[in-house]
């Protein structure tokens, strides 16, 4: 009885912390190609939402980086800055994309391997817990063109 309440237990703890996001789903996640020396860089995404009710972006990780932040590009008057975004609503049969024209975007700092051709798992975390993880091509900016 004992060994049946601890598998229990375990079994909670590894599957009740955090649930898939089967209602999301990633297109074109991408992240720009970096030289060796240098360790910040950027990844872009579509993300949508294929349920009745809106989700939150919350965060993002992966073992590539040290840190993932969401952020937002704006002008403010010539200056363009960078503003994190503690969320974001994907809302509900709806997407957000994160691109150049909206200014949404994934920072990774302290990244590594992040060579033209990689694929970089990334994890996106939401407010209700649940996450998905997706494999983030690594591209070459100069042959977007």
């Amino acid at each position: 009885m004992k060994r049946a309440i601890l598998l229990f237990v375990i079994s909670l703890l590894v599957f009740g912390c955090s649930r898939q996001a089967d209602t999301m789903r990633v297109e074109h996640g991408w992240i720009a190609e970096i030289p060796p020396m240098l360790s910040v860089t950027a990844g872009w995404l579509e993300l949508h939402n294929e349920g009745d009710a809106p989700k939150y972006l919350v965060g993002a990780f992966s073992p590539n980086a040290e840190s993932i932040e969401i952020h937002r590009s704006v002008m403010d008057g010539d200056m363009a800055r960078m503003v994190f975004q503690p969320e974001l609503e994907i809302p509900a049969r709806g997407s957000l994309v994160f691109s150049q024209d909206t200014g949404y975007h994934l920072m990774l700092y302290k990244s590594r391997g992040m060579t033209a051709g990689a694929k970089i798992p990334v994890t996106l975390t939401f407010k209700d817990g649940s996450a998905l993880t997706v494999a983030f091509a690594v591209v070459d900016r100069r042959t977007l063109e």
